[in-house]
Parts: structure tokens; sequence; C-alpha cells
């Protein structure tokens, strides 16, 4: 004879599973992961916003503002940071004034 435990064991491990597999599935095609690409990084341009780098490039790894001394403002840089690649995206009022990145060859 089944137990209550029993009934309710298999529908929970399914329902832990779906959702772990939903938050790895939406993990990788949010995150830095496929879009620290150089063909990304050429999308990024002068006077974009935050948010439209975001939408290219994804949340930053690291992020750091600052008060900009005597003439006003923020200064906040974004690190996006892989084993493969790094990226740093500077704005300036929320506008980006520079980005650079390196980028590890491709294999063989």
């Amino acid at each position: 004879m089944k137990t209550y435990h029993d009934l309710i064991r298999r529908p929970v491990a399914i329902l832990v599973l779906a959702l772990f597999t939903i938050a790895a599935v939406g993990a990788c095609k949010s995150g830095p992961l496929g879009t620290l690409t150089q063909a990304n990084l050429d999308k990024i341009q002068t006077g974009m916003s935050s948010a439209e780098v975001k939408s290219i490039l994804g949340d930053p790894t690291d992020s750091q503002s600052e008060t900009i001394p005597i003439v006003g403002g923020t200064k906040t840089t974004y690190n996006y940071s892989t084993n493969d690649a790094h990226i740093v995206i500077v704005l300036k009022n929320d506008t980006v004034q520079t980005k650079e990145g390196t980028f590890s060859p491709a294999p063989q």
C-alpha cells in the first residue's frame, strides 16, 4: 500500500527537475556565456544607453559607479568576464563613452 509520502514524492521530484531546467535554460539565454563575442562588442556604439548595452551583452559580471568630481555626473564601468573573453564598457551619465574587449582565440 502506498503512503502519502510515496504519492507526492514523484510529482515533487518532477517539479524540482522542471524548475531546475527552466532556470538553467534562462541563465544560458540571458547570461554572458554566449554573448561575449567580438561581433556583439562591435554592436556597442558610443552614445548607447546602459539598457541598450544590456540588451546586447546581458547583465555585467561586475559593475562600479562613482561620482565624477568637479564636472558632476556618474561614471559607471561594466565588466563582463568568462574564461574566454573580457569586455569593459565605460558609461558617463548612462551613455557609452568607451568599450574594449579581449577574446581568446577559437580552438582549432
